[in-house]
């Protein structure tokens, strides 16, 4: 019975971080196509619990009615409303797969009583960052709040990764070998690096929402070097953050860690090198709006590979 539980709380486990990714490549996408605003009011959309598909199902007064706070209600645009519902509505299914995911752990808390203590832990997260979202709408996108989500976004998929990483551990029984103290220390700078490097991204795209609101989309192709100081750290920084993964995947690949820990620091290479890509084309081609989701996600996945790794080396 107890295998059986374990096995069912992996899978909701894996189902749920599947779904982090897709909430914040949604909401990278928000941001790209400028939707963050398509939904005035919160937890509704226009006061409906479904949206409007065209602006005649609002009312004639609909700017006034939910201007709110904030007094930035738009012409109505059925492609943003629909960008921003969809997001919410990816958020309010990863909140019912984290509750169940919460139940099935207490389930298994004999086995493993901090993964009971990391699911609740995760449940409260998800309704802070639901609540932070909803201010995030209130206050017009506020820079610093949007920061903030981020940054909550990114502790809540650190978390579902450990509680992966230690249910799978009850199944195998394995653990892992014994590493030189360098990889160890590499491995909690590379993450502390992609974190400042997720952040100052974060930064990036609050410039570039506010070039885009002053200028016409004819200059798009001038955004680049309008941009501030920030940019150009976001960008000079990737290259230290380059080498010092790579170091730290090539002392992985000569030591004699695990087989599985070796997959991971090839992996997280080829991770690397498909970002640097696509961080070439932003640089060289003004930004394009389909690309920066993929920019995010490969931050992402890179983000939670590092700490994985660290999840392995680190005995403690």
């Amino acid at each position: 019975m107890e295998q059986k539980n374990i096995h069912r709380f992996i899978r909701i486990a894996q189902i749920t971080l599947i779904f982090i990714f897709i909430v914040i490549i949604a909401g990278s996408v928000v941001r790209a196509t400028g939707s963050g605003m398509g939904c005035p009011d919160w937890p509704k959309c226009f006061g409906k619990w479904i949206p409007p598909t065209d602006v005649s199902q609002l009312p004639e007064n609909y700017k006034a009615l939910y201007a709110g706070e904030h007094n930035a209600v738009d012409e109505f645009n059925v492609l943003n409303t629909w960008t921003e519902y969809l997001n919410r509505l990816a958020g309010a299914i990863l909140g019912v797969l984290i509750f169940i995911q919460l139940i099935l752990s207490f389930k298994i808390k004999q086995l493993d009583q901090r993964i009971f203590v990391l699911s609740l832990l995760s449940f409260l997260m998800i309704g802070f960052q639901g609540w932070l979202g909803a201010k995030v709408v209130n206050s017009n996108l506020a820079p610093m709040k949007i920061t903030i989500h981020m940054l909550m976004a990114l502790v809540i998929l650190a978390v579902a990764v450990a509680i992966i990483y230690r249910a799978k551990k009850i199944v195998t029984n394995a653990s892992e070998k014994i590493v030189q103290p360098v990889i160890i220390q590499l491995s909690a700078i590379v993450l502390f690096f992609t974190i400042i490097q997720i952040m100052l991204g974060t930064q990036v795209r609050e410039e570039v929402d506010v070039l885009l609101k002053n200028f016409d989309a004819a200059f798009r192709g001038d955004i680049i070097s309008n941009l501030g100081i920030t940019f150009n750290i976001h960008r000079s920084f990737s290259i230290a953050i380059m080498l010092v993964n790579f170091f730290m995947i090539y002392k992985i690949v000569k030591s004699d860690a695990s087989d599985s820990l070796k997959k991971l620091g090839k992996l997280l290479g080829g991770i690397l090198i498909a970002e640097l890509l696509v961080g070439i084309i932003l640089n060289r081609f003004a930004l394009p709006a389909t690309l920066q989701p993929v920019h995010l996600l490969l931050a992402c996945f890179t983000y939670a590979l590092q700490f994985l790794i660290i999840l392995k080396v680190v005995k403690k």
